[in-house]
């Protein structure tokens, strides 16, 4: 017998507007301005920017999740046809231009490392410790917190994040599509991963921050058998 998925209804729009504006607190301490972009950043604050940002993706990503599960899916869509490409148009029409500047598309599904992705990693962690050992003969030239890196993939995470911010009905009309497909294909991956990212459940979060994202997690994690089982 399935256990009835959980409803968050009433409290899904107050857990939005924490979310908006935990992201206009990360804008306001990065100086980000009115552009929202910076090409460098410090070392430390690059890694302390993306433990914020995997928080705040996690929780966005539940609560798309769960309002758009909380109304019935439509019927999945036929798979579209390959784009045209330019040596498809027809004589005598110009091909489209491609667009200079795009805005980066919020990621609307999660999957857990695979076994190869797990052994890249670890394979660039031992990679890192190597250069860190070979550096401290030359303290010069060892890595520092303050070095400053490139921030670029983190600044199109961002902005990716205000974009689902600004428009969440927009997110909800692509996650609904998304999901019509999931229950369609099974062997698509589920949406959300059943071991959250320790950027929301470890101690650096507040008990009010913590309580609140387990409520959204399992709240989702009620819901993926429905989905599932289609």
């Amino acid at each position: 017998m399935m256990i009835s998925p959980v409803r968050l209804s009433a409290s899904l729009g107050l857990a939005w507007a924490f979310a908006g504006q935990q992201a206009a607190a990360l804008a306001t301490r990065l100086g980000l301005g009115p552009l929202g972009m910076r090409a460098f950043l410090p070392r430390a604050v690059c890694r302390a920017m993306d433990g914020e940002l995997k928080r705040l993706e996690t929780m966005v990503r539940r609560i798309l999740f769960l309002t758009a599960m909380e109304t019935p899916l439509p019927e999945a869509e036929p798979v579209s046809p390959r784009k045209a490409s330019a040596k498809d148009v027809p004589l005598g029409r110009p091909a489209p231009e491609p667009r200079v500047f795009t805005l980066p598309v919020f990621r609307l599904t999660e999957t857990s490392p695979s076994p190869a992705q797990k052994a890249s990693r670890l394979a660039a962690r031992l990679a890192a410790r190597a250069r860190y050992k070979a550096g401290r003969a030359a303290p010069d030239a060892r890595p520092g917190p303050h070095d400053l890196v490139p921030a670029k993939r983190l600044m199109n995470r961002f902005a990716a994040l205000e974009q689902a911010l600004s428009d969440p009905e927009a997110q909800v009309i692509r996650f609904r599509r998304k999901l019509a497909r999931i229950r369609a294909d099974k062997s698509l991956p589920l949406p959300v991963a059943d071991v959250p990212p320790a950027a929301c459940t470890g101690l650096q979060n507040r008990p009010v921050t913590r309580d609140l994202f387990w409520t959204l997690h399992d709240a989702a994690l009620s819901w993926l058998p429905v989905l599932d089982s289609g």
